[in-house]
């Protein structure tokens, strides 16, 4: 039986739902890079932050309405190396580098490049790797969120060496967890169609009041916490393992 044109058209645009939030998130990137040439930091990182929000409803909205589609990940992807690579290692470089006449334009570059390469990545392994309750790797948009709460925190510019070193470092550090292989928890893996429990009301409630009583310190912490996650649940797996040889050992013996 043949679909009518009608009911084609329909179908295409309901495709097209998650996609428009995805271009939101490409608009926003644009803005965060013109915020950020303007000498706006701030808004630069809100933008920054408000696209990741963007990124994660496309996514929940695709699997609530069943649509998605390998042009939406890959749409999705293109978005995020813009809103969240290159508007980050921009942002990286005339916020904190240049002021102190850092010459270390390859230390922006090297974040660009870590999330590009973790985009492509995850879209070779998105068909591959059903269960989403955890990420191969530090996501671009955690890295670019952890960024931007640092400028939203002190917008204004860096103006010496030592904090230029200590920024350089924190990206040398973020970009390896980018492109690791350590297990990262899936923030956004809950169901939309199942009904959300107390622990994760909980989470929410102690979300949004840490935004309304201290944004830029809250913001700070979460996103470290969200950074250091996985290094954290990867030592923490590795000594379980190592306690569980030496309880076995002798047994076995």
């Amino acid at each position: 039986m043949k679909m009518s044109a009608g009911v084609k058209q329909a179908s295409r645009a309901y495709y097209l739902i998650p996609s428009l939030f995805t271009l939101t998130n490409l608009y926003l990137g644009y803005l965060s890079i013109a915020a950020t040439f303007d000498g706006r930091y701030r808004w630069a990182a809100v933008f920054i932050i408000i696209a990741a929000v963007m990124d994660g409803l496309d996514g929940l909205v695709a699997r609530l309405i069943r649509a998605s589609s390998d042009f939406g990940i890959q749409l999705d992807s293109l978005s995020d190396a813009v809103s969240f690579g290159l508007a980050t290692a921009i942002l990286i470089h005339v916020w904190g580098l240049h002021p102190t006449g850092a010459k270390w334009p390859l230390l922006s570059f090297l974040f660009l490049t870590a999330g590009v390469l973790r985009l492509a990545r995850y879209n070779i392994r998105t068909k591959s790797q059903p269960d989403r309750k955890t990420y191969q790797g530090l996501t671009v948009p955690s890295a670019a969120m952890f960024i931007s709460s640092l400028v939203f925190a002190h917008p204004e510019p860096l103006q010496t060496h030592a904090l230029a070193f200590i920024l350089g470092l924190l990206v040398v550090i973020v970009a390896f967890f980018m492109v690791s292989t350590m297990r990262y928890p899936n923030l956004l893996s809950f169901s939309p169609r199942k009904k959300i429990d107390a622990k994760s009301l909980l989470i929410l409630a102690v979300f949004l009041g840490g935004l309304v009583l201290h944004a830029d310190i809250f913001l700070v912490a979460f996103f470290t916490l969200n950074v250091l996650s996985g290094p954290v649940l990867t030592l923490a797996r590795f000594l379980l393992k190592r306690a569980q040889r030496k309880k076995s050992a002798p047994q076995a013996a």
